[in-house]
Formats: structure tokens, C-alpha cells, sequence
């Protein structure tokens, strides 16, 4: 009964071939597919939640599942919001020519990401992380013929490739360290949290912190945190339900879900801090930056980076409430999952009925024409801003008051007050982007030619609305699903009055500020995203002429090996023409050759 479990992932697996064979019902088979994969976790869940099978692979690495609360939790909002969207996308992918391969990309994507969360072992973790960055790669250049799509997956093919190679570093120096002690299964997920303690005193914590840095930044590439972000909002190149799959519920959550993972040995580390200010710097960042694009998909790209940064700082500063923060961050991790989800869908809407177009500037006047798509996406919005009473409110200023709670231990404010401007800034930008879709006069004829879907193709919106309203109640089940002795930290009333009055000014001034085209320095900087990209061209840029300049030296050592090559070949040629099988010959060679030897000898003793 136990190895059901492993069908989680296989089943998903089995909808590619599926999908790509079979002509009829395409998006069916996947979504089916997925819908299994939910059916079996709701089974785990009502077997207890626990359970861990593994198998003998290679040597000391096992394989196999291992769900408990917290990957039961991930893997179901991997499942869950990517049938939603699977099904969507039957509606959105439904015209395109390549629409079997889209989805039978997508049941890959899906079933690597579950492995990835529910593997027994960081090595087929690892695994299945790559198998993650490759389906990306692909769906984000699904539309390879255009430029910019390329482009894009291969900037985030390598940038994430080099967190992998991070990754893989910090893999085996726990590996490395733990082997010589406890050969038995050092890189086994039970193992390694169940041994925090224990393994940070055997192989000291500036190994255990060296090794778990390494895993950070590939994390951070993974999840698109600062200074490994800069893919991100160029990832909007691929389908829009691909975006929404990518931020929603696969991708760019590995990162968190990792460190989530193995947060008893960030614990016993010395990582905590850079984690809180990391996550907090690209928090306000990432919205920073969303107020001065005019993309709807990269404003909700950059949306995505500043409410990852959330849930890494939150995970930072568990450090004084131990696994507190986990519950936090994963409860974000839900509730962003399902906006996420929403807004992009209803971005795919608008963009459907107003011939592609992402630009905020040549929308306008759309909440008449399309009244449905508007009160879904603004829905979404304000739930994103954290406006009482949507979930966004509970989970984000949970991780608010955790900042101000981090202030009270430790004297430091700084990851409170990013937090705290974040959430003024958010509501600025979604609502800027919001105010420019749906208010004032169309500006376009596609605009003019706008309208709502039918019905049954808005009922995935419909659900994620629902749940964006009303997961708020449920938070502190969530909590203590993931940890039965979660602290709930209680902020003075001040600072509760203080995150609302910041989300509702955000909103008022993007209302002043939303038809107005900025030209200040310091929006011009904004803008430019921080010189971030430029600097990493430049630095691109530099390694190309020095492999400009190593490949001259390159050829023409080539050349130099290659003529050499044939003055060989043609030595060896004279030298055969000695070997004719005349004995005269043989002996003529012969006595020249002691003559030439007599005479050097008679010259040196001469000297």
C-alpha cells in the first residue's frame, strides 16, 4: 500500500507520452494526470501524514518518498494550483499549433517538481531540481521562433546553472563530511534534520555554514532572489499560463521549499542573518522595480521576486523562534501560489481579448468591456497589497510583526523597515498597473474590442478568487499542521494599524500617480533596474574578449600542433623509403652510422 506513493510523481511523468500521442482531449490526459497525483497526497494526508519509503540505489544513496507535513503541504500546492492552471490552459493554449507538446511539457514539469519535493535523498532532489531548470528552459522558450524568447531561456538557463553548480558544491561537502563519519546514508532527508544538532557538532559550523551558503545560492538563482534575479522578468517571454505555473507553484517556490527543507541545519548555522537581509533587500527591490515597468507580465514578475524575498526573510529570521518562521513562509508560499495564479490568468485574459497586448500605457477603460476579468484581477490585487480581509493580509503581516518581533530580540530593525516600506510599494504598483487597465477611457482599438470570456472558462479564476478571500481563517491550522508548537508572535496594536494605513496609502497614491510618466534620476535608476543587468553585461562583455583573445592564441596553436602533425608524418615518410628490404641497403645505413658515431667520439676525446 505504502509504495502507492511513489505513483505521485510517475503518474504525472506518464502524461507526456500521453499527450504527445494521442491526438484527442489534448490537456486532458495531463490534467487527469495531475488530478491522480492530488488524489493519492489526500490519501497521505489521511494516512497520517507521514510516511518514508526508500530503496537502495547506488552504494550509500537510497531513493524514494518522504512526505511529511511540510512536503505534504508543498506537494499539494504544487498539484492543486497547477491543475487549475493546466486546466486554464486547455481554454489559452487551445489555438496553438504546438499545443500537445506544451502540455506534455508541462506533465515533465510537474512531476519533476513533485520528485523534487518529495524525494528521500538531496541527491535525486538535486536531480529532479535540474529536471525542474531544464522544463523551464523549455517552456519559457516555447516560442522559440521569437528572439526574445530564446533569449530569455537561455539567460535563465545559465543563471540557474550556476546556482545548480552552487548547489552541488554544498551537496558534497556534506557529503564529504558526514561520509567518514556515518557512511550509512549521509545526504538522506530524514537523516540530515532528524541529525541537525548532531551533525553541526561533529563537522563544526563553519563547514555546516560553508556547505549550506553554497545550497543558498542556489536558492537564490532558483527563486530569483538578489543578486541572481535578473532572469526572472525576462522569463515573461513564454506562454502566460507557463509564467503562472513558474511563479505560482513550481519553479521559483524550489528555492524557498529547499531552505524550508533543511531548515534544522540552516539553524545550527551561521547563515540565518544574510538569509533575513538577503530576502529583505530583494523584497523591496523586486517592488521597487514593478513600479517603473509598463509590462503586466513583468510587473508581476518583479511582484514575484519581492513576495519570494518575503518568505526568505521570514525563513532568516527564524533564527529566534526556531521553526516558526518555516510556517510563515509557507503559509505566504500558499497564498501567493493562489494570487499569483489569479493574476496572471486574468493578465492571459486581458492579453487574449486585446490582441496581445502587454503594455498598461495602450490599455484603459476595460473595467466596462470586460467587468468579469476586472473584479477577478482585482480580487487578486488587493490580496497581493494584503488588504483586510484577503489571506495576503494574514501572511504577509505575520512575517511583518516576525520582523518586528526580530527587532524586539536582537536590536535590529532593518529587515522590519524593508518589509514594512514593501508593503506601501506593493500596492503602488499592482494598483498602478491595475488603475491603467481597467480605468479612465480605451486608448486602443483592440482595447475598444475587449470583452470577458465565457463563463466556464473563468471558473479557475473563480476558485483562486475564493480562496484568495478566505484561506485567512485558516491560517493557524496551517501553522500548526507544519508545526504543532508554532509561536504566533502579537505586535502591538500600533504596528497593526501601521502595515494596514501602508497598504491603503500605497493605493491612494497609485491613484494619483497612474496616468503620470516620471522622468527623475532617481526613476530613471529605478528603471534601468538598479544598472543590475548592465553590470553583469559588462562583466559578460570583459569574458568574451578575453575568450576573444584566448581563442586567437587557441587557432593558432592549433595550427602550430597540426603542422607539426604533417612534418611528422612526412619525416616518417622519407625514414620508411630506408625500410625497402635490400640487405645492401641495411648495411651501407649501418656502417654510416658507426662511422658518424666513431667520429664524434674521436672529436671529443680530441677536445
Amino acid at each position: 500500500m505504502i509504495s502507492l506513493y511513489l505513483l505521485i510523481i510517475i503518474i504525472p511523468a506518464a502524461g507526456f507520452p500521453l499527450e504527445y500521442l494521442l491526438k484527442r482531449f489534448t490537456g486532458l490526459y495531463s490534467s487527469l494526470a495531475i488530478l491522480a497525483s492530488l488524489l493519492i497526497l489526500i490519501d497521505a494526508y489521511i494516512y497520517g501524514g507521514n510516511i518514508y519509503v526508500h530503496y537502495t540505489w547506488f552504494y550509500n544513496i537510497d531513493f524514494g518518498i518522504y512526505i511529511d507535513h511540510l512536503s505534504l503541504i508543498m506537494a499539494f500546492i504544487v498539484s492543486s494550483v497547477s491543475l487549475i492552471i493546466n486546466v486554464f490552459s486547455v481554454f489559452y493554449m487551445g489555438k496553438d499549433p504546438r499545443n500537445r507538446t506544451y502540455f506534455s511539457e508541462i506533465s515533465i514539469f510537474v512531476a519533476s517538481m513533485l520528485g523534487l519535493v518529495l524525494s528521500s535523498n538531496l541527491v535525486f532532489t538535486f536531480l529532479f531540481w535540474e529536471l525542474v531548470g531544464i522544463m523551464s528552459y523549455l517552456l519559457i522558450g516555447f516560442w522559440y521562433f521569437k528572439p526574445n524568447a530564446a533569449y530569455a531561456a537561455k539567460k535563465s538557463l545559465l543563471i540557474t546553472r550556476f546556482g545548480d553548480l552552487s548547489f552541488i558544491i554544498g551537496l558534497s561537502i556534506i557529503y564529504v563530511s558526514l561520509n567518514r563519519i556515518d557512511p550509512a546514508s549521509p545526504l538522506s532527508i530524514p537523516y540530515l534534520i532528524s541529525n541537525s544538532g548532531y551533525i553541526s557538532k561533529i563537522i563544526g559550523k563553519y563547514t555546516l555554514t560553508l556547505s549550506l551558503m553554497f545550497i543558498f545560492i542556489g536558492a537564490l538563482s532558483k527563486s530569483a532572489q538578489f543578486p541572481l534575479h535578473v532572469w526572472l522578468p525576462d522569463s515573461m517571454e513564454g506562454p502566460t499560463t507557463v509564467s503562472a505555473l513558474i511563479h505560482a507553484a513550481t519553479m521559483v517556490t524550489a528555492g524557498v521549499y529547499i531552505i524550508a527543507r533543511l531548515f534544522p541545519l540552516f539553524y545550527y548555522s551561521y547563515s540565518m542573518y544574510t538569509i533575513a537581509i538577503i530576502g529583505s533587500v530583494t523584497a523591496i527591490l523586486g517592488a521597487l522595480m514593478g513600479i517603473a515597468v509598463n509590462d503586466m507580465k513583468r510587473i508581476l514578475a518583479y511582484s514575484t521576486m519581492s513576495q519570494l524575498g518575503y518568505m526568505f526573510s521570514a525563513l532568516g529570521m527564524s533564527g529566534i523562534f526556531f521553526y516558526s518562521g518555516v510556517s510563515f513562509a509557507m503559509y505566504q508560499l500558499l497564498v501567493h501560489a493562489v494570487f499569483k495564479a489569479l493574476l496572471f490568468m486574468s493578465a492571459a485574459v486581458v492579453m487574449m481579448y486585446t490582441l496581445e497586448t502587454r503594455d498598461i500605457r495602450s490599455l484603459g477603460g476595460l473595467f466596462r468591456k470586460m467587468p468579469a476579468t476586472a473584479i477577478l484581477m482585482l480580487i487578486g490585487s488587493i490580496t497581493l497589497a494584503g488588504i483586510p480581509p484577503t489571506a495576503g493580509f494574514y501572511s504577509k503581516d505575520e512575517i511583518v510583526f516576525l520582523g518586528y518581533a526580530y527587532f524586539e530580540r536582537t536590536g535590529n530593525i532593518l529587515p522590519f523597515m524593508l518589509l514594512l516600506i514593501t508593503e506601501a510599494v506593493t500596492s503602488i504598483y499592482i494598483f498602478r498597473m491595475y488603475f491603467n487597465i481597467f480605468l479612465g477611457k480605451t486608448k486602443t482599438k483592440a482595447a475598444e474590442n475587449a470583452k470577458d470570456p465565457k463563463f466556464i472558462y473563468l471558473i479557475p479564476l473563480i476558485i483562486l478568487a475564493f480562496l484568495s478571500l478566505f484561506l485567512g481563517p485558516f491560517r493557524y491550522n496551517f501553522y500548526k499542521f507544519i508545526d504543532p508548537h508554532v509561536y504566533i508572535y502579537t505586535p502591538p496594536a500600533y504596528i497593526e494599524v501601521v502595515t494596514v494605513i501602508a497598504a491603503l496609502s500605497g493605493i491612494y497614491i497609485a491613484y494619483i500617480i497612474y496616468n503620470i510618466n516620471f522622468n527623475s534620476g532617481l526613476y530613471n535608476i529605478i528603471r534601468n533596474r538598479f544598472y543590475i543587468d548592465r553590470f553583469y553585461n559588462y562583466i559578460a562583455n570583459v569574458f568574451i574578449e578575453i575568450s576573444f583573445v584566448t581563442g586567437i592564441f587557441d587557432r593558432r596553436y592549433d595550427n602550430f600542433l597540426d603542422n607539426m602533425a604533417g612534418k611528422i608524418v612526412k619525416t616518417g615518410t622519407m625514414l620508411k623509403r630506408i625500410q625497402n628490404g635490400s640487405l645492401e641497403y641495411y648495411i651501407i645505413f649501418l656502417l654510416g652510422g658507426l662511422a658518424a658515431i666513431f667520429t664524434i667520439v674521436e672529436f671529443m676525446v680530441m677536445l
